[in-house]
């Protein structure tokens, strides 16, 4: 009787245990900045209708090879060539946490898959590859693989338009 008792209390500590623990905190987002040099600034157009739904089209002039920077630190995991379909050129960056940054129809790479970046590492450089009508970066962020609307030094970027975007954050 007493192990049939104590076997029914250890199961109810588990239950309890359980349902009452508090969840563990997810992973705080990167705190992203723009993907250009320090002190540049691009128009960034979000619309709808776009592939995916939040991600950002970034353009100056005469920006065809300009740098693209990591906007954040984490590991390269793609840098592919799609051809002349979808992204192109394209780089990922998975920052841990579930986050990872796309950048698409670059016209170069900079980074191979398994190196670390920091702030401002260039990647690779603004091109016209892939399903592009010109020049310009497209630029996603994503948490467990679906695209989320993004965010720059914590400030959520405009939508659905066309906004300024410079780069002043740890420059």
């Amino acid at each position: 009787m007493r192990i049939r008792l104590a076997s029914v209390l250890s199961a109810a500590m588990m239950l309890a245990v359980t349902f009452l623990a508090p969840a563990s905190p997810a992973a705080a987002a990167p705190s992203f900045r723009v993907p250009f040099p320090c002190h540049q600034t691009w128009s960034g157009e979000t619309r709808t209708g776009h592939s995916p739904a939040y991600a950002i089209d970034f353009n100056r002039a005469d920006d065809h090879g300009m740098p693209v920077k990591a906007s954040a630190p984490g590991t390269v995991d793609i840098v592919t060539n799609l051809g002349d379909t979808s992204y192109g050129r394209y780089v990922r960056i998975n920052h841990g946490g579930g986050y990872t940054t796309y950048y698409a129809h670059l016209s170069g790479f900079n980074v191979s898959v398994g190196q670390s970046v920091d702030y401002g590492t260039t990647i690779g450089y603004v091109g016209n590859s892939g399903n592009s009508s010109g020049s310009h970066l497209h630029y996603e962020q994503r948490l467990n693989g679906g695209d989320i609307m993004v965010r720059f030094s914590g400030n959520l970027a405009y939508y659905w338009g066309t906004s300024s975007y410079t780069r002043t954050a740890g420059c």
